[in-house]
């Protein structure tokens, strides 16, 4: 407790100081020695009782508990007198004095004195305590009882009688704008009230607001609410103004998950109007799918139905069966931000295109892709981009499935190459006594001649043609250490039906004729 000493007379004023100091050493006790003073230094400190002598000079105790009154200053204020004079107690009760002592004061008194008015505090304070319950439990009552009001009639389903209550609150009946606010993927943590009251206090920066909780509890991870905010025109500066709101709240939420906002369109009269209004605005959100627009939506801004862009996925169908990685991503960039409009499109629409598009990919490739991939595309497809909250989440998503499918009918693509060129060399040897040519081979094997040359040429070194020539050459050498075979005969045998091409073309490769390299041959069977 906070105590007051006040009296002239030094001796009395110490002796009473250490009196209450033996007597309550936890309270705060001050000491002057006159009415003014005293009057300073209870205005500044508030103190919980004053003891004050009723002679004083400048201000006497009677005048000192009228300037307490008039300054509002509620304090048990205990009067200290030599007389004994009932007139004096009388006075002092009646200016509002809590009791009367007399001079020398008996300690038990004075202890019995304090310890009443310690009860009275403390008291007082319970049922200030138990008051500010009260009131904080009647506006939840009250803030409950209206957001059920309000939504009931944004949704549609307010009574006559409820009805009726909205017609009383004034501030209805002008111009407005209704708020719907989202905190998407924001798990269990954040607080509905919290929320509630930030966006509340945002929007009444904008014009004045009542923010009304959709959920308490975060569902599937999102919290909303909505704002009715007195606005009579939606001018640009206040569209600005409002993209700065939604902006210092998203920074005021950092990490609780995604902010979005939408705005329907001005209502002349919120009475009236608002019902549309808050459906527009709930239309519209969806929209802020396009993260890219920065979380805030204006519905009047939106209301005119985008052209439906048809998919063409095939710049990206054709970049799949190349090597190059960095043409595959480019190549489905730029068809999802065709199909994406700017955000125009229907977030469902671009979802359901992105999805069919992994599905036509697995379908096409299903032999080549793998399981692993394949299962991959399904996934992505069907769970990941269709319950995606954001462009940007899709485009990640997207962007890594195409890539591993890529990847996988590149690896694809490399084995089976390998295998069907193995698959050639070996017709070739087989059939060179046959007229041999790129479109022949291509045909046997499947493939446009133009891929198919690239294949070889990429894969061997060599064209198909030198192929050939190398096939037809090594089997020459062959025929040529059999001395039996004619040289003619050996020509015909390895594909060429002019001997003299055939001869140029061994000279060519092995810098011998044929001739010349069966006599090496010889020499050199002679010598061994």
């Amino acid at each position: 407790m906070r105590i007051l000493i006040v009296d002239d007379e030094p001796r009395h004023l110490r002796g009473m100081v250490n009196l209450i100091g033996r007597l309550r050493p936890g309270d705060e006790v001050e000491a002057v020695k006159d009415g003014l003073s005293a009057m300073a230094w209870a205005k500044a400190h508030q103190p919980d009782a004053i003891l004050t002598d009723i002679r004083m000079p400048g201000m006497d105790g009677l005048e000192f508990l009228e300037r307490l009154k008039t300054e509002r200053l509620r304090t048990r204020v205990v009067m200290v007198s030599a007389y004994n004079l009932f007139e004096y107690a009388q006075k002092a009760v009646r200016h509002g004095a809590y009791d009367y002592l007399l001079k020398p004061v008996d300690i038990e008194k004075i202890a019995d004195v304090l310890s009443r008015i310690d009860l009275l505090l403390n008291a007082e304070q319970e049922q200030r305590r138990e008051e500010e319950e009260l009131q904080q439990r009647l506006a939840l009552a009250s803030s409950a009882y209206l957001s059920r009001l309000i939504m009931s009639w944004l949704n549609g389903s307010a009574a006559p009688q409820e009805l009726e209550e909205l017609r009383t609150y004034e501030w209805l009946k002008g111009g407005g704008a209704i708020v719907y606010s989202e905190l998407k993927d924001c798990g269990d943590s954040p607080d509905s009230a919290a929320f509630t009251c930030a966006l509340e206090r945002a929007w009444n920066q904008w014009g004045r607001s009542v923010t009304v909780p959709l959920n308490r509890i975060p569902e599937d991870g999102l919290l909303s609410a909505v704002t009715l905010a007195v606005q009579h025109r939606l001018t640009r500066e206040k569209r600005e103004e409002a993209r700065g709101i939604a902006r210092a709240l998203a920074a005021e939420w950092p990490g609780a998950g995604q902010l979005v906002h939408s705005i329907g369109p001005p209502c002349r009269s919120l009475l009236a109007e608002a019902p549309d209004a808050y459906l527009a605005a709930r239309m519209v959100n969806s929209y802020n799918f396009y993260d890219f627009r920065q979380g805030l939506l204006f519905a009047d801004e939106w209301m005119t139905a985008p052209e439906v862009i048809a998919a063409d996925w095939g710049k990206l169908y054709a970049a799949l069966h190349t090597d190059d990685a960095a043409l595959v991503q480019e190549a489905c960039t730029e068809q999802v931000e065709r199909l994406a409009d700017g955000g125009r499109t229907s977030p469902v629409l671009l979802k359901e295109q992105a999805s069919l598009m992994l599905l036509q990919v697995r379908s096409e490739h299903q032999e080549l892709l793998g399981k692993k991939t394949a299962q991959l595309l399904t996934d992505t497809a069907t769970l990941l981009i269709r319950s995606c909250s954001t462009y940007s989440g899709l485009v990640a998503h997207l962007g890594e499935a195409v890539r591993e499918a890529h990847l996988a009918l590149t690896v694809a693509r490399q084995d089976q190459g390998e295998s069907m060129i193995a698959e050639c060399l070996s017709w070739i040897q087989q059939h060179m006594k046959e007229e041999l040519t790129l479109e022949r081979a291509a045909e046997h094997f499947h493939f446009n001649p133009s891929y198919f040359s690239t294949l070889i040429k990429g894969r061997t070194g060599k064209t198909f043609s030198e192929h050939v020539t190398a096939a037809r050459m090594k089997r020459a050498k062959t025929l040529l250490a059999e001395p039996q075979h004619r040289i003619y005969e050996i020509a015909q045998e390895c594909g060429f039906q002019d001997t003299k091409y055939f001869c140029r073309v061994f000279k060519k490769s092995y810098g011998l004729s044929p001739k010349a390299y069966q006599q090496v041959l010889s020499q050199r069977k002679r010598e061994a």
